[in-house]
């Protein structure tokens, strides 16, 4: 369906970057950093740039298919456009999938360091509240949660970068000596973390029918996120490795508040819980906007029960807004953080085979769109393996669960099409939109 359906009031590019750049800077930039900087060294630099370019393959793929397409559903609006029906379904409800797992540890990750700044809250509490009071925001449209999420990226934008620019002034150029401390294999392993840790610009995709001229804001939108993002870590990494010597990088988990430290003192840490806390409001900000129009579309097109697909006379789908925000919060309370991190993992990357394989078709039968991915095919064969080797490499628990949940999908799906009826048929009823 067109967007004269969806919600009128459309958020615009940095309303759309700032969505991308939280569906990827939370608390992993503060952990991942040092993961990256043990197995590599100084080199670490030369891995992100690595991970960058692999990372940037991917984001090509999703950039041609976004000018391709208009509608909402990323992932799952690309497969359903080129691939067959359940191939779709596997897609959409991984995508769903994906992001209600990570939710788990996004918001338990928000919990903890806010009770490191207030010990009187405690960690389960303060992300229950934030999710509610997330919701509440969402509820009010996209344009409300837009701006928030644009406000937030500002700050944690400017906090990260006075942090890397009194930093930088303070780097001791002797850590940088030697370069390559752990050969090309640790080069290539911080490589994949890096990968890793770049993820989740894709967050922009999803609610394209809420975005003005999705089909030329989101490609830019993509490679906005992705550059800041990118920028964001190459200044932490440069400090952090400048900062800290080497035997202290191998043997810490908070590499960054270990160098706020040295540079600043015990504010120094607080300063960096605050920027954690910022950085992950406005991760669950976007969990729960992309969770809640991903259900939204899978409904819209009785891949999930119709109620999820009901909205209110501002175009806003109230229902799966409520859901992603319930889902959020039992996964946050309940699930085992292991179990939610192998799971996610496992879809995200089934949700990108996917969108590789959908580019691959769409040039099969001649599609033209606004953006081109360069080096076709060589890009996209890049992007395809990479994917390929994390599906394998998130594991038994990771393949069990993620495989578990798309039956789920598609057993809940054929049961929705025998009640509903073939696809198209009448959506759900929707309260009469607002001029």
């Amino acid at each position: 369906m067109g967007s004269a359906v969806v919600e009128r009031r459309k958020i615009g590019l940095r309303e759309a970057t700032a969505i991308g750049v939280g569906g990827v800077v939370g608390a992993g930039i503060f952990v991942l950093s040092g993961t990256a900087s043990a197995l590599a060294g100084p080199a670490v630099i030369v891995a992100f740039l690595l991970a960058f370019l692999s990372s940037l393959s991917l984001a090509m793929c999703f950039a041609e298919l976004s000018s391709l397409h208009g509608d909402s559903g990323g992932q799952y609006a690309y497969a359903k456009a080129h691939l067959p029906g359940w191939v779709a379904t596997v897609v959409g409800w991984a995508n769903v999938g994906a992001w209600a797992s990570g939710a788990a540890f996004v918001g338990r990750g928000f919990g903890e360091h806010l009770h490191l700044l207030v010990p009187a809250i405690p960690a389960t509490s303060g992300a229950v509240v934030l999710t509610a009071v997330i919701v509440v925001v969402n509820l009010f449209g996209l344009k409300v949660s837009g701006r928030l999420q644009f406000v937030i990226m500002l700050v944690e934008v400017l906090f990260l970068g006075v942090f890397i620019v009194i930093g930088g002034t303070n780097v001791d150029a002797r850590h940088f000596t030697p370069f390559v401390t752990h050969g090309w294999y640790g080069i290539v392993a911080a490589a994949v973390v890096g990968f890793i840790a770049l993820l989740g610009w894709d967050a922009v995709v999803v609610a394209a029918e809420e975005i003005d001229r999705p089909q030329r804001t989101i490609p830019r939108a993509i490679f906005a996120s992705l550059a800041i993002v990118f920028v964001l870590y190459i200044g932490l990494l440069v400090v952090i490795n400048g900062v800290l010597p080497s035997d202290r990088l191998r043997g810490t988990a908070t590499p960054v508040a270990d160098a706020a430290a040295v540079l600043l003192g015990p504010a120094g840490i607080t300063g960096v819980n605050v920027i954690i806390v910022v950085a992950l409001t406005a991760t669950v900000n976007a969990f729960v906007i992309v969770i809640s129009r991903a259900a939204f579309v899978l409904a819209r097109d009785d891949r999930m029960p119709r109620v999820v697909a009901r909205r209110n006379a501002r175009g806003v789908p109230w229902v799966a807004i409520l859901l992603a925000g319930g889902s959020q919060i039992c996964l946050t309370v309940f699930s085992d953080l292991e179990f939610a991190v192998a799971a996610t993992g496992f879809l995200y990357m089934i949700t990108s085979v996917g969108a590789v394989v959908a580019l691959f078709a769409a040039r099969r039968r001649g599609a033209e769109a606004a953006f081109r991915t360069p080096l076709y095919p060589l890009t996209p064969v890049v992007a395809l393996v990479l994917c390929s080797l994390f599906v394998i490499g998130t594991g038994p628990t990771g393949i069990v669960a993620g495989t578990a949940w798309l039956v789920v999908g598609l057993l809940g799906t054929a049961l929705l099409r025998r009640r509903y009826g073939r696809a198209g048929s009448p959506a759900v009823p929707e309260a009469p939109h607002r001029n």
